[in-house]
């Protein structure tokens, strides 16, 4: 009994995680592609609806920048934006990062045509 319980939580903790960080490392071109749709939008809404008690963030770029992970030869894609008046920079999960597309609210995954499962979608 005591196996099938731990069995139990281990997949439920392995399921669970493997929302997590969906579309955070990408290739060189993906990142590439990501920040120059990113720099043409002017607001962002960042949202986790895979995760629990997330709250959604409006957010107006103010920029982006592509960095290396140090990880094989995986990118991130980071975000710059004011934040009570202070200059803000973190890196995105493109699974969790909204925006409207002609009243049509969609991951920036989505619209670069990149697979993942974005849950939820956020009431924006």
């Amino acid at each position: 009994m005591k196996k099938i319980l731990v069995s139990f939580i281990a997949f439920f903790v392995i399921s669970s995680a493997s929302f997590a960080d969906q579309l955070a490392y990408l290739s060189k071109a993906d990142a590439d592609r990501a920040a120059e749709y990113i720099e043409g939008v002017k607001k962002l809404a960042l949202y986790c609806g895979c995760c629990d008690n997330q709250v959604m963030e409006v957010i107006k770029v103010k920029g982006t920048e592509v960095k290396f992970t140090g990880y094989e030869q995986y990118y991130e894609v980071y975000v710059m934006y004011s934040y009570q008046g202070e200059l803000k920079s973190v890196p995105l999960d493109l699974a969790y990062v909204w925006v409207k597309i002609k009243g049509e609210v969609q991951t920036v995954g989505k619209a670069l045509g990149l697979e993942h499962d974005p849950c939820k979608t956020p009431d924006w």
